[in-house]
C-alpha cells in the first residue's frame, strides 16, 4: 500500500512539473488604432419625434472608460423621396438628432448614411437600410401580479391584439408614468409570431416586470403603457444575439464570444432599424 502511495506522489509531482514547465507569459500586441471599428445604434420609427443615431468607436479590452464617441460626422437617413439630415447634440457627443416632426412611412425602404472626418476602421462611409412594415392597433391590455415568481413577485403585461398571418417579429417596450423599465438594449423583450400566428392574442403574457428591480417597481395609480414595435427578422435577430452574448451562458452548451452581426456595411459594427409602433396603456388597481 506504502509502494502505490510512493508511485501516485511520483506521477502528481511529474505532472505539476510538466505543466509548469509549459508555462509562459505571452504578450499580445493590440493597435487599438489598427483595430478599432465604428459602432452604430439608430432607428426611424412611425412616432413623430426626434430619432436619434448615436456614433462611437471599439476600444481596448481593458479599457475602463465609456467608448469613444464619434464626432464631427454627416449623418443622413433618407429614402426615394424625403431627406432627413441629422444634427449632433451637443458637440463632440456622438449622438445625432433628426427634426423633432420626422416620422417614418409605413411600407418605405430608409436608408442611413454617415460620412465620418477621418477614418474609422479604414473606411469614412457606412451605410445601413431597414424597411417599416405595418402593425395592428393594440386594443387593450391588462395587468397580473404573480407574488410567488422571484424574491419580490412579477408583474405580467398582457396583450390583446389581432396578429397578421404573416411571419411578423416585435418589440416590446413598457413604461411607466412615462418612464422606460426596460430601456436597454439587454432588457428589451423580442419574439416572433408563431405561437399565435394569424389569431387574436387573447391576453398573451408579453412582457414581466420584476418587483425586485427599482425601475421596474409598480404602486397602485402608475400608469403602464406598453409599446409594440414590428421589426425586421434581421433586426430581431441582432437584438436576440446581443442578450445572448451579454447574458449568462453555461460554457459547456454555448460557442465562444464573437461580434453580432448586423446591418452596417464595411464591417461596421451594431444596427439601424426602421419600424413601426402601437400603444396601449393600463392602470395599476
Amino acid at each position: 500500500m506504502l509502494k502505490n502511495n510512493k508511485y501516485i506522489q511520483m506521477i502528481i509531482l511529474l505532472v505539476a512539473l510538466s505543466v509548469s514547465a509549459c508555462t509562459e507569459r505571452i504578450d499580445i500586441d493590440l493597435d487599438e488604432q489598427e483595430y478599432a471599428r465604428i459602432v452604430v445604434e439608430g432607428a426611424i420609427t412611425t412616432d413623430t419625434t426626434e430619432h436619434l443615431v448615436m456614433l462611437t468607436k471599439t476600444s481596448d479590452y481593458f479599457h475602463n472608460e465609456p467608448p469613444e464617441p464619434v464626432s464631427g460626422a454627416e449623418v443622413v437617413i433618407y429614402n426615394d423621396s424625403e431627406n432627413y439630415p441629422l444634427i449632433e447634440k451637443p458637440v463632440n457627443s456622438g449622438m445625432y438628432y433628426t427634426d423633432p416632426d420626422v416620422f417614418g412611412t409605413v411600407g418605405r425602404e430608409y436608408h442611413l448614411k454617415i460620412m465620418l472626418e477621418e477614418p474609422v476602421g479604414g473606411y469614412s462611409e457606412y451605410e445601413a437600410v431597414s424597411t417599416i412594415y405595418p402593425i395592428n392597433q393594440i386594443d387593450s391590455i391588462a395587468l397580473a401580479f404573480h407574488p410567488d415568481w422571484g424574491t419580490a413577485g412579477f408583474w405580467e403585461v398582457k396583450c390583446y391584439v389581432w396578429d397578421p398571418p404573416t411571419e411578423d417579429f416585435y418589440m416590446f417596450h413598457v413604461y411607466r408614468n412615462g418612464q422606460p423599465c426596460n430601456d436597454t438594449i439587454t432588457d428589451v423583450f423580442v419574439v416572433d409570431d408563431l405561437a399565435y400566428n394569424g389569431n387574436y392574442t387573447n391576453g398573451i403574457g408579453v412582457a414581466f416586470l420584476n418587483q425586485a428591480y427599482q425601475h421596474q417597481r409598480l404602486f397602485p395609480g402608475d400608469l403602464v403603457t406598453l409599446r409594440i414595435s414590428r421589426i425586421t427578422r434581421e433586426y430581431a435577430m441582432f437584438l436576440t444575439e446581443v442578450q445572448q452574448e451579454v447574458n449568462f451562458s453555461m460554457p459547456l452548451f454555448s460557442g465562444p464570444p464573437a461580434n453580432v452581426k448586423g446591418n452596417i456595411s464595411n464591417g461596421g459594427i451594431g444596427a439601424f432599424a426602421a419600424f413601426s409602433s402601437s400603444y396601449a396603456s393600463a392602470f395599476v388597481e
